[in-house]
């Protein structure tokens, strides 16, 4: 079999998530092609689809050594180390990406996700907005974005965004939720309630909307509202002190 005819069948067998023949076929190339950076890439993409991240790491700087301008390599181990929370790894990787192979929708997203996780917010509110140019209706990265305004206090302009995801998706409980929490720190209780009591009619086991609508209420003098969430929320998580807490405020 020619090389490109065993591309194709290592990329179908990662495509159909048959990892087992993947790794197999995979460690067959590298023996028979130790220069080959296909075969170790697709090694490399084994492991990380089996969660060893940290063997799928070695690999893919193994592929960089055959190939330095890997920009799928570059990709693959920005992957892993996310994963292992290596996040200024992850974004020096794909800065290199985009470096070499310009700017496209995956690279600003990783990158959003990860200064996120590092809590650099303008430079992941940069790359949030800018891989929305790529993918304008994206929720998951209106949502994203939405989050870093609201993690800044800019709760007007994160409700702006959480309401145009949910015009894509108008079931999507944590974004409901988050803009529930948004109206709140406006001080907007009416409007919080709106979307807690959202949250609730799509899953009523939903803790932290059960939580947080209790507290406005007992905040509105109105116990007997706060007393069924409470006790719904008692039964799911039994040991929550916070819960104890308001469960002691309306017994009172």
């Amino acid at each position: 079999m020619e090389k490109a005819q065993y591309e194709e069948e290592l990329v179908k067998l990662a495509q159909e998530g048959k990892l087992q023949e993947l790794l197999e076929l995979s460690n067959k190339l590298v023996d028979e092609y130790p220069s080959w950076h296909i075969a170790w890439h697709y090694l490399a993409v084994a492991y990380g689809l089996q969660n060893d991240h940290e063997r799928a790491i070695s690999y893919f700087i193994k592929v960089l050594e055959l190939k330095p301008h890997s920009v799928k390599a570059l990709y693959g181990l920005s992957v892993s180390f996310h994963a292992l929370k290596m996040y200024e790894e992850a974004i020096s990787c794909l800065l290199k990406h985009k470096e070499l192979h310009g700017s496209e929708y995956k690279i600003l997203f990783g990158l959003g996700v990860n200064y996120t996780e590092l809590n650099m917010l303008p430079q992941a509110i940069d790359a949030f907005t800018e891989a929305l140019t790529f993918e304008p209706q994206n929720e998951e990265t209106l949502f994203c974005l939405a989050d870093c305004y609201r993690m800044q206090e800019n709760y007007a302009k994160a409700i702006e965004l959480y309401l145009q995801s949910l015009d894509i998706n108008p079931q999507n409980i944590l974004v409901i939720h988050n803009t529930a929490v948004s109206y709140k720190y406006l001080n907007n209780n009416e409007k919080a309630i709106e979307f807690y009591l959202k949250v609730l009619s799509l899953d009523p086991a939903f803790f932290r909307s059960l939580r947080n609508l209790a507290e406005i209420y007992i905040e509105m003098n109105q116990p007997q509202l706060a007393k069924p969430l409470i006790l719904k929320a008692l039964e799911l998580q039994p040991n929550s002190t916070e819960i104890k807490e308001l469960y002691n405020k309306i017994m009172i």
